[in-house]
């Protein structure tokens, strides 16, 4: 071989690699993970939600106004791995003035701690579309 071609055998294989890598649909199989929290009956918005697997990466998504989430895979793909997850609920700090406190008509909401310890909350992600909703309660 001359040392063109072997320049252009390592090209097209590295390209090859990268191309594979870098596509929107590879990785894991996922699931479509969608609910709604609530908190003493009302959604609870502005809050982060993350579905946490036993192996692999997690997923994570936010509330709406009426406490609905999507979860996320990454920035290509919706979803959750398959299998047991670890689920992480956490309110997003509220929007503050110039001195840091909160804006007029904007409820500081916490969660109860026994929400907030690891694996207090668990989902099972199974194939096709999942509806995990939420109902905490604040007592």
């Amino acid at each position: 071989m001359t040392q063109f071609s072997l320049r252009f055998t390592a090209v097209a294989a590295m390209l090859t690699v990268f191309s594979v890598g870098c596509g929107q649909t590879e990785g894991p199989e996922l699931a479509a993970v969608t609910g709604t929290i609530k908190l003493d009956g009302q959604p609870l918005t502005a809050a982060n939600i993350r579905f946490i697997p036993e192996k692999g990466s997690p997923s994570f998504g936010g509330t709406s106004e009426n406490g609905r989430y999507k979860l996320l895979f990454n920035q290509h793909r919706a979803g959750a791995m398959l299998g047991k997850h670890r689920v992480e609920i956490e309110p997003r700090e509220p929007k503050t003035d110039e001195q840091g406190k909160p804006l007029p008509g904007v409820q500081v909401v916490k969660l109860p701690k026994k929400y907030t310890k690891p694996g207090a909350l668990i989902a099972e992600i199974k194939p096709g579309g999942n509806t995990v909703d939420f109902d905490l309660v604040s007592k």
